[in-house]
């Protein structure tokens, strides 16, 4: 039976920091290869071929698992969401981007879990399970929002936070903010944010940075 804390930890072992979300991507999908061998076929950046689930555009799936004895599906989708700092592991620099946007990077995840629902609906008897992930060094995402009313509340994924049902921007969020993004999130089941330790590494200025992780089973 897949188990994606496994394959979290394995991976922590060998990668506690990534250069962006393609290096997350390959090397998780490395980690679930190590640990399962030839019991799942692996597929990266999948574009189904049903018609429901490309009405507007198409649809890529990170990485899609699907066992050699049932074929069921399991999709997986990833987030790296990154605040610049220089790191060094085994004597790589990685020199991380600032990406900012928390209020898009909450949004961005939780339409992942949407997308995984939605999956899941079209797919019912070919459906195994699902996965939601966000992995990060910006640990405002961990926190409640400094103002209860800010444009982006009803997506906040801090600690203890519940989401589920019909989620939107606040009445007072720009068009640029919005942008491309303007739907409500709507989610059928019901999501307990809880972050747990990832890794912790020291920068080139002796300060530590700590990086949590989020994983959302649909």
């Amino acid at each position: 039976m897949f188990d994606i804390e496994a394959v979290i930890e394995d991976l922590r072992k060998r990668r506690p920091v990534f250069v962006s979300e393609a290096d997350f991507q390959l090397e998780f999908a490395w980690s679930i290869k190590r640990l399962y061998r030839d019991n799942y076929d692996i597929r990266l950046e999948y574009t189904p071929s049903d018609q429901a689930l490309n009405e507007q555009s198409k649809m890529h799936i990170d990485i899609l698992l699907k066992p050699t004895d049932t074929g069921k599906w399991i999709p997986i989708e990833l987030k790296y969401k990154t605040k610049s700092c220089v790191l060094q592991h085994n004597g790589e620099i990685f020199d991380l981007a600032n990406h900012g946007a928390k209020d898009i990077g909450c949004y961005l995840y939780l339409n992942d879990v949407q997308r995984i629902e939605k999956i899941k609906t079209v797919k019912q008897a070919d459906y195994e399970k699902g996965y939601a992930v966000m992995l990060t060094n910006e640990l405002s995402y961990t926190k409640p929002p400094r103002k209860n009313d800010c444009v982006y509340a009803a997506f906040c994924i801090d600690e203890g936070r519940i989401k589920h049902g019909t989620m939107g921007w606040s009445s007072a969020a720009s068009a640029g903010t919005k942008k491309g993004i303007e739907s409500d999130i709507v989610l059928d089941g019901s999501y307990l944010i809880k972050w747990k330790n990832y890794s912790e590494l020291t920068d080139g200025k002796g300060k530590n940075v700590q990086f949590k992780y989020v994983v959302c089973e649909v």
